[in-house]
């Protein structure tokens, strides 16, 4: 599937040469060799005047994206007319992504470049050690000043697409913002410790005397003292789950680690095999033996959630987990959501603080196949979206096409200092960017060029931003004790998909036992770490030790 052009438009006579001097010459033709027909680096065209390049692209669909096609979708356009370059899209559904790539690749007729495949660390290898992808080491240093220049600035990101052959084999996407990291925050009601006179929490046992008095003094002052919930949460919610945040008073630990850890000397173990993992869960049991955890937890759903903090009659939760408040409400309902504050992590009973953390790796969205012929050319395409006017118009487009419009003299951003964009409604703006598609970069000051609304009470990212870098990320789990991102072998992945599919179905249960008192936490111990082993816990951590070494040696 090589769609390639490459045509010399100036030139389209084809010169005999000797032919009538009778001197025995070769027939030649008046060609120009292609490194000649590029610019030079970090200019724009990339393609000189008079000529034409193409490369063509695998492209799942974004939402509000029906096509990347150059005839519809504006960025396309700029992109084109800034580069030179024709592109060439082999579109699919998000929900077909997976099947699509599968077919075309095992089927050989893959096109020049895959964007958006989140291929895994193991797949890049995989395919890189075939010879289907090709290294970009070369390319990045030579041809991609600010490809390079970004991955320096995020040696975590370089690290963890690096792999063991020393090969980087995808351009990752980078600008997951601080917030984001820090995602599992607890939302505790405000105007409930105001109608109590109480203070915000700054200690586990704090938190616990807090949800104590949600449930025995009516908090929400309707004369029912029976209706309130001091704390709930859903597991099936955007980050509802109440473990990452009061874990974290016990010991670091992140969900996006799959809750393993790796100590001071590299080794790596699993946090819900600790003596830190059984004292939450005696306190967790506390909080359900007290009732002051909703036994719905376990159980409910993200609509269910809802349900409970929309509740018309009374504001019923004390506090819940979540990605924002309104897990508990819809985002218009800004006086319920606005009850909420972000609890700061709280001081364990060994002093420890910590927030669960989400780093961002990078996300493969850019290889680079063997059917490609000019991929000196096609990384200068993407070069490009790691500036700062390249990734604002990948994610937005262009300025006034329907996502932003520049700030007004006086905006202010999430600081109050000046702001350079106002990010509108993009409800109605189709095709008019790639939306996240492909390479971007987002540095850590990204946030700093969009205005806040006039109404702060109604801007949701300025309260999610604010509360992640002031009260979480101060606190965050160091990225160094988590397990990143490994590229595991075929035989490796196999073991590791038999071990994890029974090891978590197990911890699971017991877990909700355990915090439910069906279980009693001391006398099952013993059988719990030995069921543990049972299920090859020792394997599972044996397997990515190996990867882990393997690709730092």
């Amino acid at each position: 599937m090589n769609f390639k052009k490459f045509t010399a438009l100036s030139l389209g006579i084809i010169t005999i040469m000797g032919v009538l001097s009778g001197c025995g010459d070769d027939t030649a033709t008046n060609t120009t060799p292609k490194e000649d027909i590029y610019t030079e680096v970090g200019t724009y065209p990339i393609v000189k005047e008079g000529y034409t390049d193409s490369f063509t692209a695998f492209a799942p669909l974004r939402p509000n994206v029906t096509t990347y096609d150059v005839s519809t979708n504006l960025f396309t356009q700029h992109l084109e007319e800034l580069t030179g370059m024709h592109i060439e899209f082999i579109e699919c559904t998000e929900a077909e992504r997976i099947q699509k790539m599968n077919i075309m690749m095992t089927g050989g007729d893959y096109t020049d470049v895959i964007l958006n495949g989140m291929i895994s660390s193991s797949e890049l290898l995989l395919y890189g050690q075939q010879g289907i992808f090709i290294p970009l080491n070369e390319l990045i240093d030579k041809y991609a000043p600010n490809i390079k220049k970004a991955l320096e600035e995020n040696p975590v990101v370089k690290a963890t697409w690096t792999q063991e052959d020393g090969n980087i084999y995808c351009i990752p996407r980078i600008g997951t913002s601080l917030n984001n990291q820090v995602g599992n925050k607890m939302w505790l009601n405000k105007n409930w410790l105001d109608n109590l006179g109480l203070e915000v929490p700054e200690t586990l046992d704090d938190f616990y005397q807090v949800l104590k008095a949600f449930k025995e003094q009516d908090a929400n002052g309707n004369g029912d003292p029976n209706d309130e919930v001091p704390l709930t949460g859903s597991v099936k919610a955007w980050n509802g789950d109440i473990i990452p945040f009061i874990l974290n008073a016990f010991i670091p630990a992140s969900p996006s680690s799959k809750y393993f850890n790796r100590d001071e000397n590299g080794q790596i173990y699993y946090v819900k095999a600790t003596n830190e993992w059984k004292e939450f869960l005696k306190f967790m049991n506390k909080l359900n033996s007290e009732g002051l955890l909703d036994p719905l937890y376990f159980s409910q759903t993200a609509d269910q959630l809802k349900q409970l903090g929309s509740n018309p009659n009374a504001v019923l939760v004390g506090a819940t987990p979540g990605g924002q408040p309104t897990v508990l409400c819809n985002t218009a309902d800004y006086e319920r959501w606005n009850q909420y504050i972000a609890l700061p992590p709280l001081e364990g009973p060994e002093g420890v603080v910590s927030a669960a953390h989400t780093p961002d790796y990078g996300a493969s969205v850019l290889s680079i196949t063997n059917k490609c012929d000019n991929p000196e050319a096609v990384i200068r395409v993407f070069d490009y979206m790691y500036t700062k006017e390249g990734s604002l118009a990948n994610e937005y487009g262009l300025e006034g096409t329907g996502r932003y419009v520049y700030a007004p003299e006086g905006t202010v951003n999430y600081f109050g200092d000046p702001a350079e964009i106002i990010n509108i409604s993009a409800d109605e703006a189709v095709d008019v960017s790639w939306n996240t598609m492909g390479p971007k970069y987002n540095p850590p000051d990204w946030i700093e060029m969009f205005g806040a609304k006039e109404n702060l009470n109604e801007d949701m990212g300025r309260l999610l931003y604010l509360s992640g870098i002031n009260d979480y990320w101060p606190v965050v789990q160091d990225p160094a004790t988590l397990v990143p991102p490994l590229a595991f072998t075929t035989d490796e992945s196999r073991a590791i998909i038999d071990i994890e599919t029974n090891l978590y179905m197990y911890v699971d249960q017991m877990t909700m036992e355990m915090i439910t008192g069906t279980k009693d936490i001391d006398k099952e111990w013993d059988n719990y770490l030995a069921t543990l082993e049972k299920h090859g816990l020792s394997r599972l951590i044996e397997i990515n030790q190996t990867t882990l070494d393997r690709k730092n040696n």
